[in-house]
């Protein structure tokens, strides 16, 4: 999974510095430019009622999107025609960046524009940690793939069996849990994205792949963003 977005050629890619680095800008540069979109998107459907009860009619709709977002962002990542593929490549982009904000903005209708940006500023924080971890670790992450699949996998186990004490016996701290070790699986792989695009490791992405680096990065923060949902009190606790 984690060597498909990765460009191995049977030569080493020959690159400067100078061109490293205007792709490292490219990439954080459409990063923002995603999380830009999604604001602008969320900060409405937060600030008007009136569209709550339009989502609430359409919920089934919002989590088809979601699907079709990780359907996209899967063909997007196994097909290196159409990521060289300038127009199309960035039709799919947007496709899949805008379902993903859209299958998110059913979490947002019971929130407020106070929790967003505090939901927000947390997923930026711990991402911003990472990219810094990224650059001060001195293991290279991106030669340790069989390391970091063991680690996920079994995390991913016990995040499941958290989710079934949240589920079935109803209890509150089990969650606090399942996020903190969702987290802990995702640092590595947030830290192994930022090395790959930073070329500080073993294996560098490609520099024609700007854009998949920024969505990978995208959905990194979405996944950390979607946790600080529970936490939030909903409107009809308000009331």
């Amino acid at each position: 999974m984690f060597k498909t977005w990765i460009k191995i050629w049977p030569e080493i890619e020959i690159e400067t510095a100078e061109q490293r680095r205007r792709f490292v800008y490219r990439t954080f540069i459409t990063l923002g430019c995603f999380l830009l979109f999604a604001l602008v998107q969320w900060v409405p459907i937060v600030c008007f009622p009136k569209i709550l009860d339009v989502v609430r009619r359409h919920e089934s709709t919002f989590v088809v999107t979601f699907l079709m977002a990780m359907l996209f962002l899967a063909v997007f990542l196994l097909s290196d025609q159409i990521r060289y593929m300038p127009c199309v490549s960035w039709v799919l982009v947007i496709l899949v960046v805008e379902c993903e904000i859209v299958a998110l903005s059913l979490l947002e209708v019971e929130s407020s524009i106070m929790y967003l940006v505090i939901g927000l500023l947390v997923a930026m924080i711990v991402m911003v940690f990472a990219i810094v971890l990224a650059l001060l670790m001195p293991r290279d992450l991106t030669k340790s793939m069989n390391f970091m699949f063991t680690v996920s996998f079994f995390t991913l186990l016990l995040s499941i069996y958290v989710v079934v004490f949240l589920g079935i016996l109803r209890l509150s701290w089990p969650f606090f849990v399942y996020a903190a070790i969702i987290v802990l699986m995702l640092l590595p792989v947030v830290v192994y994205h930022t090395q790959s695009i930073l070329g500080v490791g073993g294996l560098r992405t490609s520099l024609k792949d700007d854009k998949l680096a920024a969505l990978l990065l995208f959905t990194d923060f979405l996944a950390l963003f979607m946790l600080t949902f529970y936490w939030r009190p909903t409107r009809g606790d308000k009331q």
